[in-house]
């Protein structure tokens, strides 16, 4: 009789509930493993072409053709979404990026390379897209923040791994090989789902010139990063290489570990700060530490030291690293509650825009005298003219009162539907990724 009484009185979580958080493991997971793919590339791009004796600045032009593609993509790709559904556009885009996967192997080739890296930021963007709004769909709409602070850090995880899994990996063929494998592996855990498809519908994007009317502040922060943050991502394997020659690869995956680490490690604490105090100081203080750090890295290439250069790539990562987050909380405070999910998506467009530049512009600065350094020289400039500017708006103009403040959130740059899941936003606001 006791035992079934306690049968009968332990709660259980119905079952669409289960199902729900089943299935946003299943895409947390494919997401994960796609990230890893990501990482795995730009270390991947970068070293063999150096190898092959490309300049720098032809380097900078082939790396910025995947952040085009992205942008490109991250407009397009809801149309084949609401066209065939999202198991099968994730399983398309899926099967595409892995053939342009094993494609590199055909020829080193700046024009052919140029051309497979706008379709694979295609095809990312695309799964991105796919995965992040069946998040969104799924989560429990009193769950969002802890659903996206979830996949945040999962989804971290893999950037961290993706280079160590081609660590070692000297053949280009084997390199690019095991990189369409991971992106075979994401389809694994989506094509195992049983939730039906999501739907959308709801609010107009909004505008880059809008939020520079309400927060210039945050397009400043949002392009500037955008053009730092990516210049580093997808060309800290050149630097890697010259300063540590012997072990390119594997110190090339610990510095993006390292750049990982620092940003994971900063951002609650400069969110939570930013809730209290001005968010411009706060950005001016993290531009000022990747400024710093860029800095170190520029004058201890030669030291010869890892963990110096390590040390400094995880402050580069705390500094500049966490500024986009931060970014969009300041634009979240000065838009409506029915205007944040639309504000969001209108921010990674500024930040898309900036980071389809940052390579071409880092390359050509490390074409000159400067070298591989050059490329934190480049990041180091514009994080200090970020660092001004920010302290100088948040001295002329007032601050938002902390009782209007949206609390801070984590958030990615990495595709419109995830702004759908942010608490920050209406519930009753969704992007309109899938109009007609």
């Amino acid at each position: 009789m006791g035992l079934a009484m306690m049968e009968t009185d332990t709660p259980q979580l119905p079952e669409p509930v289960v199902s729900g958080y089943r299935n946003i493991l299943a895409i947390v997971g494919a997401l994960t493993v796609l990230q890893a793919a990501m990482s795995a590339l730009s270390v991947l791009i970068a070293l063999n072409l150096r190898n092959a004796g490309i300049s720098n600045a032809a380097l900078g032009l082939v790396a910025s053709a995947f952040s085009v593609g992205f942008l490109i993509g991250t407009n397009l790709s809801p149309f084949e979404i609401k066209r065939i559904g999202h198991i099968r556009s994730f399983a398309f885009f899926a099967a595409i990026a892995a053939i342009v996967a094993l494609a590199y192997t055909l020829s080193i080739s700046i024009l052919v390379w140029t051309g497979l890296q706008v379709f694979l930021g295609i095809c990312c963007a695309g799964l991105l897209t796919s995965g992040e709004s069946w998040i969104a769909d799924a989560a429990p709409s009193d769950k969002r923040g802890a659903v996206l602070g979830f996949y945040y850090f999962v989804s971290k995880v893999g950037a961290v791994a993706g280079p160590f899994v081609i660590a070692g990996i000297s053949n280009l063929t084997t390199g690019f090989m095991v990189l369409a494998a991971l992106f075979a592996a994401s389809l694994l855990p989506v094509t195992a789902t049983n939730r039906a498809q999501p739907s959308f519908s709801g609010a107009a994007p909004f505008g880059p010139r809008q939020i520079l009317r309400k927060a210039p502040g945050a397009v400043y922060t949002a392009f500037t990063v955008g053009i730092v943050n990516n210049a580093v991502a997808q060309l800290y394997p050149v630097y890697a290489s010259q300063v540590m020659p012997e072990t390119s690869t594997v110190f090339a995956a610990q510095f993006n570990a390292a750049l990982t680490i620092g940003t994971m490690l900063a951002l609650w604490p400069a969110g939570t700060i930013s809730d209290r105090v001005d968010r411009r100081l706060v950005l001016c203080v993290l531009a000022t530490i990747g400024a710093a750090a860029s800095a170190g890295m520029v004058m201890f290439a030669g030291s010869g030291s890892a963990v110096i250069i390590l040390g400094f790539a995880l402050a580069f990562g705390a500094g500049s690293l966490s500024c986009y987050a931060i970014a969009v909380a300041h634009a979240a405070d000065r838009a409506n509650p029915e205007q944040v999910t639309s504000m969001m998506a209108g921010m990674l467009t500024i930040w898309a825009i900036g980071s389809a530049m940052g390579p071409v512009l880092a390359g050509l600065v490390m074409t000159r005298s400067l070298g591989a350094p050059g490329l934190f020289v480049f990041s180091g400039v514009s994080l200090a003219t970020l660092a001004v500017l920010m302290v100088t708006r948040a001295v002329r103009y007032e601050n938002t009162p902390e009782e209007d403040k949206e609390p801070f959130g984590v958030v990615s740059a990495t595709s419109y539907a995830l702004a759908e899941v942010d608490p920050r936003g209406s519930e009753d606001e969704q992007l309109d990724l899938f109009s007609d």
